[in-house]
């Protein structure tokens, strides 16, 4: 957005018609004039159409065409004007277009300053999607994974009032409490985020809903697509 703004301000306002301070005697005077086709270059009056009659006089105002598109459109390339200018500031014009001639000081100024703010703007924003995409690919090729800030406090896991082991979950809605993606059988209770006062976690055991979904003795032992969670207390040495 703030490029093509830039690019409407440094065009502005957009007739392509410029004061020639400076007349030339040649167009004093009256002339006339016959419609032109400028994509063919030829003339075209039929019987419907007249020459134009203009007349100038030496104090009349003289304006010229000029050029105030800075991408230079291709339809212009047949005048000699190809080309372009980014970004669209009086001081990176072409030698297709020359701005002072149509804008004003204010114009020069304002335009001076916003073309270059969307330069910057549009550095910053490549940088930041850059920066985006190799955070990506990091993340997928190395992982999430921080190291652990602190200090040893010389408490074992053991002696934890409170224990909060990684156990895989599923939240459901129809559930007060998540389900558990891994055999519970096993592991102590203590290790669990939650309890239910009516239901113990076996309740919430999804290894055994396959076992009586599939109605598959074999899979009592092996419940495939579910995480092995093993606990080893010290009481077990």
């Amino acid at each position: 957005m703030a490029i093509f703004c830039s690019y409407y301000w440094s065009s502005f306002p957009f007739d392509n018609i410029c004061n020639t301070d400076v007349v030339n005697a040649d167009y004093i005077g009256t002339f006339e004039l016959t419609p032109f086709d400028p994509e063919t270059g030829s003339k075209y009056l039929d019987a419907n159409e007249t020459e134009i009659i203009v007349s100038y006089a030496e104090n009349d105002p003289l304006y010229s065409w000029c050029n105030q598109d800075f991408l230079a459109p291709a339809r212009y390339e047949n005048f000699g004007m190809g080309g372009h200018s980014f970004p669209f500031t009086p001081q990176t014009h072409s030698d297709k277009i020359d701005p002072e001639l149509y804008m004003s000081q204010e114009q020069l100024i304002s335009t001076t300053y916003f073309g270059w703010g969307a330069l910057a703007i549009l550095i910053v924003v490549i940088a930041k999607m850059l920066v985006s995409w190799y955070l990506i690919w990091r993340q997928n090729m190395y992982g999430r994974y921080k190291a652990p800030l602190g200090e040893l406090q010389g408490i074992t896991f053991s002696e934890l009032e409170s224990k909060n082991a990684y156990i895989p979950k599923a939240k459901s809605e129809a559930f007060a409490y998540p389900l558990i993606a891994c055999k519970v059988q096993g592991l102590d209770k203590e290790l669990f985020d939650f309890k239910d006062e009516r239901r113990s976690h076996k309740h919430y055991d999804l290894s055994l809903d396959v076992v009586k979904l599939l109605a598959r003795p074999e899979l009592k032992d092996l419940v495939p697509g579910f995480s092995v969670v093993k606990y080893w207390s010290p009481r077990s040495k």
